[in-house]
């Protein structure tokens, strides 16, 4: 068991999802599942970890939400949040993830583009009267855009 939270050595899986790059960090994972089980059986946390998990060591009432996350911060502060990669590992996951990327990146740009480029054209009559009232009206903090 450690005080401070150490990289994980192991390898890093990146792959595409129709919306995202993901990282699969499984050997970070298993470490922390190793590591949060040998804190939650130390002297350190076993007694918090009781209360919370079962309510007659709590005068038989549920743990409320604020003793779960106390021990819970308590525990990530001591949990692994690093994969450490050599240098080649590194530049292989770097350069898969921007492979992967680019082609989301490029849709991403599209559509905000598209949305922003419909957002100013929506014309349609029944908005007629709010844009007049607001025209008359301004928003406080609204300005202008075209105007400078």
């Amino acid at each position: 068991m450690t005080d401070n939270p150490k990289a994980v050595r192991g390898p890093m899986y990146v792959e595409a999802t129709p919306l995202m790059v993901t990282a699969d960090v499984t050997p970070l994972v298993a470490a922390n599942v190793g590591e949060l089980l040998d804190l939650l059986a130390s002297d350190e946390f076993f007694q918090d970890f009781m209360e919370i998990a079962d309510p007659s060591e709590n005068g038989g009432e549920p743990a409320d939400r604020m003793q779960f996350e106390t021990l819970q911060a308590r525990l990530v502060e001591r949990m692994s949040t690093k994969v450490a990669l050599t240098g080649p590992q590194a530049m292989r996951v770097a350069g898969r993830m921007a492979k992967l990327a680019k082609p989301l990146a490029d849709l991403s740009a599209k559509t905000a583009a598209a949305v922003m480029r419909g957002a100013s054209l929506i014309k349609h009559p029944t908005f007629k009267a709010t844009r007049d009232h607001l025209a008359e009206n301004p928003l406080p903090g609204q300005q202008d855009r075209r105007a400078s």
